[in-house]
């Protein structure tokens, strides 16, 4: 049927094959007949070969789940029969059936299952499988497959489902229950000891049992013959894991404590008195997942019953065996917790966690566990040789989750007892700093990551704001690595974790007396364990840090600035080659501009010295700049490659960004008028807006950027160059997408400049009727949802309402004057899109009608009829949180209109909106304020809704 012709492996290789097979297979399923086609091919005289009947089955699947429970009787047959065919040929057959056969086959029962019983098929088990012999080894096999199957399908609570879908499955359980699951059970003691030595058979027997326990009958499973069976089988390390999980299963069952505790502490005392939870540093992989999942889940299950019969007051004489029993388990667990693999450690870490949350409440004096557990979990943080320090392979990234998992069972005992987590550490650290190279890398990378996410493991408070005591302890840790530390090279690592240390507790660093410490880092920052270390991997994140670093302490930093420049000089060069060549990316190259024009501007200087280095740093990039120029153009001249002019290009938007990049070292204490720069920069954007033509398209970005710059440091001093710098920016702005940006950059001076744009030569009303125009011409396009050109219309729409909405708040409207018409057609675009579909543009531009409406009433009544028209609009619901934030909007517009004028509102809305519907508007407008009236005009126009279908 599909054309495999018993050559499966040629078919699974061969991509021609693949498509006709699934060309097939898919034709199959939408076949109306295909599914029996299918059945049909399966039961037929020529059986197909392994490979096909999987497909067939896939066909057969699809049926089951999309069709099967509208089928008629005669259909149902036809399923009811295929599976016994089925049972009936498998246990007659030769060989056995391939396991990707038999797994497939047990879920196309399940499904059956699920959608027949018990009302079609309430005799399925007994028709299927109780009618032969049970204990027969293919018909046992088979028949544990689909019970586990039917978990799946039914019961698995890892698996999201509709609500159809439980309470379909709860009928299931509810009839199983009445129906079969007794000899379910029966069947299951029946057939392990009927394949005593069969480890496959019985480890499906304990499979379904730890699958079945946590809704059957207790005493199906906790009784004189299955529970000796269990228990015999952890003495088999083939079937091992499946017993641990059969006890488990059994101990997790929900049930009230009184009747638990009794359980738990029978199972406590079997497994105890059979030696199956106890363990040593000798024990195998397997003897040590035993113990550690029987003593987490016991643990755990013990702590339960414990803390709900306290907190009943009852059982006392229990409670305290579970103490007892508790505290038994504790040794155990700790030598799991010390075990090297960390996927064995990991196993009791949540019992660890609360029972040391559990003896720390309540018993309080008993602290050897407590420093066991600390002392352990500082052992094992430590990386095994096996792994590689800094490593990003699968097994580190898994040790990483391993760590997030002992700091957490850490952070149980630091939230209470901090000093017992600083007494652990201390010692620590001495030996690391005092020890240098001869501490073995691990150690010290593990240090430093436990100092690193201190705040995870003790209040973080403590390490915010030390005081006198235990948080001067702790505070001083991170301080003791940054001083002592010996960077050898020996990992990169490493060195990173220094660094991030010194960023994360640099207010620690400010904290101190004498802040020595600050250039020693500094020192580190700068030379080969730092921004020149020799690892390209770990040097971008280095040089983040050290801007960052500097930015933070460029106070303390002040008097070391000459120095310091002068050995960041070399980093400073810039060249048009390739980044391959680089020693620096051109991202790092600007974090180093940022760090050194930080420096400069805080250093110990006069104003004539910050202007005087400023400028011999701009100069040297406006010189490479204007070489670039050059270039670009000699390129051009003789027809070069796209990759040699767009590296050149590339070149000259990496110069633009150093430029914008060295402008964030001035602040409002260290201005760049202060710096005396001024001059310095506006030579820079008039070069940068020389270049900038259609043709050199590619500098927009930057250039943009760096025109953002120059409004958040300058003052009046930038107005004359601003319709200049408008102009060019709109010439090369051509597309949707750098529409949007260049739309928010007129935001930006409008916000900050506000009416001093008016006289700023910039044409804002043309601005916004281009925006305008774009916003609804597109949008007549109806260009496809999802599409990319309709994201960017969108973001355009956006930030043409809000640089509306900020000329008006600005003072700026007599902008929208300038010319007959024009605010009438910016204002009815905005109209238009507070009725469009989307909230967040919606509700700014319904900002700007209502505040316009305040300066023009002649926009009034156009106003209202679109705050009266947006809370019937489909996408309006009162259950979306963005339909409440428009209809929020909405009720300010209208009580807004309203307070301007009483008379006039009232009389335009009688004349728009039914008297009933007017006089609950008036009514909600003139006796409710905030959330209130929101929900009360929500439910206006709910039942208005309501009354119109």
């Amino acid at each position: 049927m599909f054309g495999i012709n018993g050559n499966a492996g040629i078919a699974v290789t061969d991509p021609t094959k693949q498509q006709e097979i699934y060309q097939a297979l898919e034709a199959l399923k939408k076949d109306e007949l295909g599914w029996k086609k299918s059945v049909e091919s399966f039961m037929g005289p020529l059986k197909p070969p392994p490979e096909e009947q999987f497909l067939l089955l896939q066909v057969i699947e699809d049926y089951l789940n999309k069709r099967y429970h509208l089928s008629n009787d005669v259909d149902v047959m036809v399923i009811r029969n295929f599976l016994l065919h089925y049972t009936k040929v498998s246990r007659s057959s030769p060989v056995d059936q391939p396991a990707f056969l038999t797994n497939k086959m047990a879920h196309i029962f399940s499904l059956v299952f699920a959608a027949d019983f018990p009302e079609r098929w309430s005799s399925f088990f007994n028709d299927l499988f109780f009618a032969d012999n049970i204990n027969e080894r293919k018909v046992a096999f088979f028949y544990l497959k689909v019970l586990l199957a039917i978990d799946t399908e039914v019961v698995n609570r890892d698996i999201q489902r509709s609500k159809n879908e439980s309470d379909r499955n709860i009928k299931i359980k509810d009839a199983m229950r009445e129906i079969c699951i007794n000899e379910i059970a029966k069947s299951w003691l029946s057939i392990a000891n009927a394949h005593q030595d069969d480890n496959v058979i019985q480890c499906l027997v304990l499979d379904n049992i730890a699958s079945y326990v946590d809704w059957i009958e207790l005493d199906l499973v906790a009784n004189d013959y299955v529970m000796p069976l269990i228990i015999s089988k952890f003495q088999n390390s083939a079937t091992s894991e499946s017993a641990t999980a059969a006890v488990c299963g059994l101990l997790e069952k929900g049930m009230p404590a009184e009747k638990k505790v009794g359980l738990a502490l029978t199972v406590m005392r079997v497994l105890r008195d059979n030696g199956l939870l106890t363990v040593n540093d000798n024990n195998d992989e397997d003897e040590v997942t035993r113990v550690g999942s029987l003593v987490n889940t016991l643990g755990l299950v013990l702590l339960d019953v414990q803390n709900k019969l306290c907190a009943s007051a009852i059982l006392e004489k229990e409670q305290a065996c579970c103490v007892q029993e508790m505290a038994g388990l504790a040794d155990s667990a700790l030598i799991v917790l010390n075990n090297d693999d960390p996927a064995l450690s990991d196993m009791c870490i949540d019992y660890i966690r609360a029972y040391s949350s559990f003896l720390i409440k309540f018993h309080p004096t008993e602290t050897n566990f407590i420093e066991k557990v600390i002392r352990t979990g500082f052992l094992r943080y430590v990386m095994g040789d096996d792994l590689t320090v800094g490593g990003d392979g699968e097994d580190e990234v898994e040790f990483q989750e391993y760590r997030r998992e002992l700091r957490s069972m850490l952070n149980v005992i630091g939230l209470k007892r901090p000093e017992a987590i600083i007494n652990a550490i201390e010692p620590w650290t001495s030996e690391v700093t005092a020890g240098g190279s001869s501490i073995p890398i691990n150690r010290v990378e593990a240090l430093l990551n436990v100092i690193y996410h201190l705040h995870e493991i003790i209040p973080s408070n403590m390490l915010q704001t030390p005081r006198e005591g235990i948080s001067q302890r702790a505070a001083r840790l991170p301080i003791a690595i940054l001083e002592g530390l010996v960077l050898d090279g020996r990992s990169a690592a490493v060195h990173v974790l220094y660094f991030e240390l010194a960023c994360r507790y640099e207010r620690l660093l400010v904290l101190q007396p004498q802040p020595v410490v600050i250039p020693h880092i500094a020192g580190a920052f700068l030379d080969q364990r730092g921004i020149s270390i020799p690892s390209a991997s770990v040097r971008t994140r280095i040089v983040y840090l050290f801007c960052r670093f500097v930015k933070s302490h460029k106070t303390v930093l002040g008097p070391l600035v000459s120095e310091v420049i002068t050995r960041l000089a070399p980093l400073l060069a810039v060249s048009p080659q390739s980044d391959v060549n680089q020693f620096l990316s051109p991202d790092d190259q600007g974090y180093i501009f940022e760090a050194t024009a930080t420096l400069i501007v805080f250093g110990d200087l006069t104003s004539e010295m910050k202007s005087q280095y400023v400028g011999e740093l701009v100069s040297t990039l406006a010189m490479k700049f204007e070489n670039g120029i050059t270039e670009l153009n000699a390129a051009r001249a003789r027809k070069a490659d796209d990759e040699t002019i767009q590296t050149i290009l590339q070149f000259m938007s990496n110069i633009i960004g150093y430029c914008s990049r060295m402008s964030k070292a001035f602040n409002n204490a260290q201005s760049m008028k202060a710096c005396n720069c001024i001059e310095i920069y506006l030579k820079l954007i008039k070069l940068f807006l020389e270049t900038l033509t259609p043709e050199n398209t590619f500098l927009l970005e930057t250039t943009r950027q760096f025109a953002h710059r120059l409004v958040v440091s300058m003052e009046e001093e930038l107005m004359p160059y601003m319709s200049g710098i408008f102009e060019k920016l709109a010439l090369v702005s051509t597309d949707l997408d750098s529409m949007h940006h260049l739309l928010i950059f007129c935001h930006q001076t409008v916000a900050k400049y506000k009416k001093a744009m008016l006289t700023s030569g910039v044409d804002l009303g043309n601005v916004l009727v281009i925006a305008a125009r774009a916003s609804i011409q597109e949008q007549e396009n109806n260009l496809p949802a999802k599409d990319d050109s309709q994201r960017a219309l969108l973001y355009v729409q956006r930030a043409f309402v809000q640089l509306l909405l900020t000329v008006i708040s600005s003072d700026c409207t007599p902008a929208l004057n300038t010319t007959p018409g024009l605010m009438d057609h910016v204002l009815e675009a905005a109209a238009r899109l507070a009725l469009s579909s989307d909230q967040t543009a919606q509700k700014v531009a319904l900002s700007c009608l209502s505040k316009i409406s305040l300066i023009v009433p002649e926009w009034s009544a156009r106003t209202l009829r679109v705050a009266l028209e947006i809370p019937s609009l489909p996408h309006i619901t009162p259950s979306d949180a963005g339909s409440t934030l428009v209809v929020h909007e909405v009720c300010a517009t209208l009580s807004s209109l309203h307070q301007s004028d009483p008379d006039g509102f009232s009389r335009a809305l009688h004349g728009l909106v039914p008297s009933a519907f007017s006089d609950q508007l008036l009514s909600a407008l003139t006796n409710l304020k905030g959330k209130n009236l929101d929900k009360q005009v929500m439910n206006l126009y709910a039942s208005l809704r309501n009354q119109s279908s």
